[in-house]
């Protein structure tokens, strides 16, 4: 699976380096809220929409996971409470049938 996902990466990194040489001299117009910026190479461009993107995406996963691990140990304090029942039930039913 490592294999895979390196063989991945390496052709994103190709075609990444490809597109970048392909529009090098490319200059673009930014408007950012009421700032306007002038002949910003597009590579700057590129680079800080996918490092901003890259941000968003971890933040998201943090939040995901800090999530997911709440609900695991809930479920474990359930597990936990739930054998301790089943284990008195187990422990009651025998001493019924003691009784009797």
């Amino acid at each position: 699976m490592w294999a895979v996902r390196m063989l991945l990466i390496i052709i994103f990194i190709i075609v990444s380096i490809a597109f970048f040489i392909a529009n090098a001299g490319e200059r673009v117009e930014v408007n950012v809220l009421q700032t306007r910026y002038l002949d910003v190479p597009l590579m700057i461009v590129l680079l800080i929409a996918f490092g901003i993107g890259m941000v968003a995406s971890f933040l998201i996963a943090v939040t995901y996971f800090f999530r997911i691990s709440s609900e695991a140990s809930a479920n474990k304090r359930m597990i936990k409470r739930l054998q301790a029942e089943i284990t008195a039930l187990r422990n009651r039913q025998i001493d019924q049938i003691d009784s009797v």
